[in-house]
């Protein structure tokens, strides 16, 4: 018999309980990140922004077409960077809790219940995150 395909018993009630850990590891970084994010927009507000102006609109030429396009304001790529993880990860976390809280759910509801795991099922729910 190959590894992956052991099966280990559980009762409901035990996958429950490591259904709340993750869920309580998950809104801990879930929190984590709300308050990254919220840092990353306070200095995106202000000091992340960027005014591009070309040197030919220092002085009006009548074949520069500068003026028509004026200038570009951009959010330094650094803080679009952090910005961008932190929005990446609080979706990560978001759906990982919506995951376990619905098995919590399932698993409260029919604690004496016994199922089998095999080593992804185990890793789902007791694996160090």
């Amino acid at each position: 018999m190959l590894r992956k395909d052991w099966g280990f018993d559980y009762t409901a009630h035990k996958l429950a309980e490591a259904a709340s850990t993750k869920i309580a590891f998950h809104q801990e970084r879930l929190d984590w990140w709300k308050a990254k994010r919220a840092t990353v927009m306070s200095t995106i507000r202000s000091e992340g922004l960027e005014i591009d102006e070309k040197i030919a609109l220092e002085y009006r030429h009548p074949k520069s077409r500068d003026w028509d396009r004026g200038a570009q304001v951009m959010v330094r790529n650094d803080l679009q960077k952090d910005l961008d993880e932190c929005l990446e990860k609080l979706s990560h976390h978001t759906t990982q809790l919506q995951q376990y809280d619905g098995w919590q759910q399932v698993l409260a509801a029919n604690p004496e219940a016994r199922l089998k795991l095999d080593i992804e099922d185990w890793l789902f729910f007791f694996a160090s995150n």
